[in-house]
């Protein structure tokens, strides 16, 4: 073998192992989709305001805690989990006004949404209805539960709902291959307006999608009255420890 063709052989294999180096990290490094952070809204550098506080029930480790205006569910802003525990959290960034939280841990989540500003008039029909046009949305997903849903019923109004939308046939891409596994989950708000023949989707808002585990498509939910309607000023707004039992 001569030299010229032993260094270009050298130069082949140093490339072929550094490609293969790199791209064994990258799906070791792949626990979850890579672009859902830039799901979330931008803290305002500009604006004092925010929320800080802990978590007292349940005493699991969180895994994401998200704060969202109740009259813009368009705004989602991302938390920073702290604590030795993971049991404490702080947004900072905030605008003045007040928001609703929504607190993920691995299997379960609590949220503080309103879902709707007047009192809730959905007729079974309506309830119907919405519940046949989720269903029939977004065909990748296998199964959508509807947590909660509020809104008023008429022509020409709105409805707005909480769900979990789940694919739980295995997905053949890299991605859910390096996780560990094969379903995707993310969680959503879905706001409905009455059209006349029926109710439409007029926007989703997309809040946590992961590739999960088989116990992680269908997690439990609970509404916490405690998580909502927290006002915001100037300054970061110190929270007891929540008690999300209620």
């Amino acid at each position: 073998m001569t030299k010229t063709y032993m260094s270009r052989y050298m130069r082949v294999a140093s490339g072929v192992l550094l490609g293969s180096m790199l791209w064994g990290a990258m799906v070791l490094a792949v626990p979850a989709p890579p672009d859902r952070h830039r799901l979330y809204t931008k803290p305002d550098s500009g604006c004092l305001g925010g929320i800080e506080g802990s978590i007292a029930y349940p005493g699991e480790e969180i895994e994401q805690i998200l704060a969202i205006p109740p009259d813009e569910p368009r705004l989602v802003y991302e938390g920073t989990v702290t604590g030795s525990d993971r049991c404490e959290f702080r947004f900072s960034g905030l605008p003045m006004r007040k928001y609703d939280l929504i607190v993920i841990y691995k299997n379960r989540f609590y949220e503080g949404l309103q879902l709707h500003r007047d009192d809730d008039t959905l007729t079974a029909d309506d309830r119907a209805q919405i519940n046949a046009t989720i269903q029939k949305c977004e065909p990748f997903f296998t199964a959508k539960i509807i947590h909660r849903l509020e809104g008023t019923t008429g022509r020409g109004n709105l409805a707005r709902c909480i769900c979990t939308f789940v694919r739980e046939k295995k997905s053949d891409t890299w991605l859910a291959e390096a996780s560990g596994s094969g379903a995707r989950r993310t969680f959503k708000v879905v706001m409905l307006k009455q059209v006349g023949p029926g109710w439409q989707i007029a926007r989703t808002r997309d809040l946590y999608p992961i590739w999960a585990r088989p116990s992680q498509t269908r997690p439990m939910h609970t509404y916490s009255r405690t998580l909502s309607r927290i006002r915001v000023s100037d300054c970061i707004k110190t929270l007891s420890p929540l008690n999300l039992k209620n």
